[in-house]
């Protein structure tokens, strides 16, 4: 039997190489090595135990201990990284719902009180009474409102797979751009046969060819309703016509303070016109009914815009040809920026009409109204529930705007680039 080996008496010494120990040898300087080291958690590092971020704060040598127990655990917990970082995450956090509400929520908040505040027959009461709520006078030579034939009309609901059979195309202010024009007729496929075009005002004035504009319009049968400039430029040649002004003269033979001081492109473009061009102008009306129309109620087509609550046969003419704002008070209407925008005040007037008739008639989308117009360059397209701003800026380089309505009341818009003719003016 071999004789067996105290592993206790054996003491480390140095081995020249392990590759030449017996294997006995090997397992026993193997053991030694265990046995007589410090165990191996010993050499593992700590970095909080030395790292200074980890050290009290409170400067006295035993590490804070004679501060109370409370203060030691905020220090530690503010001086942590991770507290700094949630610390900031939480300040912006903060910041963005401080200034989202500053900005956004509460002025829209505070605008949506106002307008139901407008809207409240004792406000009505108090300004004793609405603007246009008294019959508006006429004005002589202009059809105030026409309706559109319902041949026209698109089929209340759409065949799944098939083409619609009939088309609506509103096409915004044109302002004489018939290149433009002809431009947006070929990307809608305009088909005479089947769609009808509806222009929303403005078609002539400031752009190269108003006379091709209105012969293009003319060509295809198409409605419109007057705008402003059309207004201007009709007002003036029938002056021009009374005051034996309308063939060619010298401007110099014109008083200055004649024709509402009209330019001199403007009453080149009155005298431009032939008698059949005026004469289809002035049949546009100031307010064209389209029609009901699925999901969009009763369609009217304006230049400007109309004055909510009001009866279309009280609408002040030379409003709905220039209004842009509205009062909240008394509703009167204004031609100039810096109000209440219209928009805001028939959209909030028709959506508390569509509440009001939910669950009373089969159809509450019938009882409300929704208008198209144009005239608002500077907003550029805008379609909102019940009002769509076609307007967007041809003239001055920007797009010149369609809309399309077809069976079943399906929107969509489509739009060309314009070339710039704003440094032509």
């Amino acid at each position: 039997m071999a004789p067996t080996t105290d592993r206790s008496s054996l003491e480390i010494t140095d081995f020249p190489d392990d590759d030449f120990l017996p294997a006995t040898t090997a397992t026993v300087k193997s053991y030694q090595l265990n046995r007589f080291t410090r165990p191996l958690i010993d050499y593992v590092h700590n970095e909080w135990q030395a790292n200074t971020k980890y050290v009290s704060l409170s400067g006295s040598p035993d590490g804070g201990a004679d501060s109370p127990r409370w203060m030691q655990m905020f220090l530690s917990m503010v001086t942590a990284p991770r507290f700094r970082r949630y610390t900031l995450i939480y300040l912006v956090l903060l910041a963005s719902c401080l200034a989202g509400w500053t900005l956004v929520l509460s002025p829209r908040l505070e605008e949506n009180q106002w307008l139901e505040h407008s809207l409240d027959p004792q406000t009505q009461e108090e300004a004793g009474g609405w603007f246009g709520t008294n019959t508006m006078p006429r004005f002589e030579g202009v059809t105030h409102m026409r309706t559109l034939d319902k041949i026209f009309l698109p089929a209340v609901k759409a065949v799944k797979g098939e083409a619609s059979s009939r088309r609506l195309i509103f096409i915004g202010d044109v302002h004489g751009c018939r290149d433009e024009l002809e431009l947006l007729l070929d990307e809608v496929s305009f088909d005479h046969e089947r769609d009808h075009l509806i222009f929303t005002g403005d078609m002539i004035s400031k752009g190269p060819d108003s006379p091709g504009v209105v012969d293009l319009a003319r060509q295809y049968a198409a409605s419109c309703v007057r705008g402003n400039h059309e207004d201007r430029i009709l007002l003036l040649r029938h002056d021009m016509a009374t005051t034996n002004t309308l063939p060619a003269a010298s401007d110099g033979d014109i008083p200055p303070d004649l024709f509402f001081g009209l330019n001199s492109k403007e009453r080149a473009l009155a005298r431009q016109l032939s008698d059949e061009q005026v004469q289809w102008l002035d049949a546009c009306p100031v307010i064209l009914d389209v029609g009901q129309i699925p999901a969009m109620g009763q369609v009217l087509v304006v230049h400007g815009g109309l004055v909510p609550g009001v009866a279309l046969e009280k609408q002040d003419p030379s409003s709905v040809m220039n209004m842009l704002t509205i009062d909240l008070d008394t509703h009167v209407p204004s031609g100039k920026r810096g109000g209440m925008m219209w928009t805001k005040l028939f959209n909030k007037h028709q959506s508390l009409l569509y509440a009001s008739q939910k669950g009373v008639v089969p159809d509450p989308k019938s009882k409300v109204t929704t208008v198209i117009y144009g005239h608002d360059a500077k907003t550029s397209l805008s379609l909102k529930t019940y009002t769509k701003g076609l307007d967007s800026g041809c003239v001055k380089g920007g797009k010149l705007t369609a809309m399309i309505i077809e069976d079943g009341g399906e929107q969509k818009v489509v739009q060309v680039r314009c070339r710039n003719y704003h440094h032509n003016q």
